[in-house]
C-alpha cells in the first residue's frame, strides 16, 4: 500500500487452491496488523463490505503460514503442540466485549488483539519472555546500541539517497 504498486486477488488465488500466505516486510512490525490491513484493504479495494473474510486471513496467518513453513524451513513436525514438535505459542492477555467462540474468533483477532496483549513467548520448549519480561535478551542494552548507531545510519542513508 505504502508504494501504491496495487493490491493482488487474494480471494481469487484462494479460490484457485493457491495457497497464500501473510507476512510483514517490516513497515508493520506485528502480524495481528498485517491481518487488519489485508482485511480491510480488499474490502476498500472492491468497494464491497463482504469482501475478505475474516477466517480466509486466518487460514493465510495461520494454516497457509505454516503449511510453507513445512515444506522449505522446518524437519519436523510444525503447528502441534506435542514432544519434539516446534511448539511455538504465545500466551494473549485478552478480554472480549463479545462472546468468544470458534465462530467469531477470526474476527476478535482482527479487530481485538494487539502486540501489548502478549504475556507469554515460548520457542522450541523455551520461554522467551514471562509476564511481560524478557528472559533471554537485555532489552535496555539492546535499545542503547540501536540508539548509538541510529545517527550514522541516517547519516549513510542520507549520503546515499541525498
Amino acid at each position: 500500500m505504502n508504494n501504491g504498486v496495487g493490491v493482488a486477488d487474494v480471494e481469487g488465488l484462494l479460490r484457485a487452491g493457491v495457497d497464500v500466505c501473510l507476512g510483514t516486510d517490516g513497515f508493520s512490525h506485528t502480524m495481528w496488523d498485517e491481518w487488519k490491513s489485508a482485511y480491510l484493504l480488499h474490502k476498500v479495494w472492491r468497494r464491497d463490505p463482504r469482501r475478505m473474510n475474516g477466517a480466509d486471513v486466518v487460514k493465510m496467518g495461520v494454516t497457509n503460514n505454516a503449511r510453507l513453513a513445512n515444506t522449505f524451513f522446518v524437519d519436523g513436525a510444525l503447528g502441534v503442540i506435542s514432544p519434539g514438535a516446534y511448539a511455538d505459542l504465545i500466551f494473549v492477555d485478552y478480554h472480549p466485549h463479545t462472546p468468544l467462540t470458534p465462530g467469531n474468533l477470526p474476527w476478535q483477532i482482527v479487530f481485538g488483539f494487539n502486540e501489548s496483549m502478549i504475556t507469554t513467548t515460548i520457542a522450541s520448549g523455551q520461554v522467551l519472555m514471562r509476564n511481560r519480561q524478557l528472559l533471554t535478551l537485555d532489552e535496555e542494552e539492546i535499545t542503547a546500541r540501536a540508539l548509538e548507531a541510529a545517527p550514522m545510519v541516517w547519516e549513510r542513508y542520507n549520503t546515499q539517497f541525498s
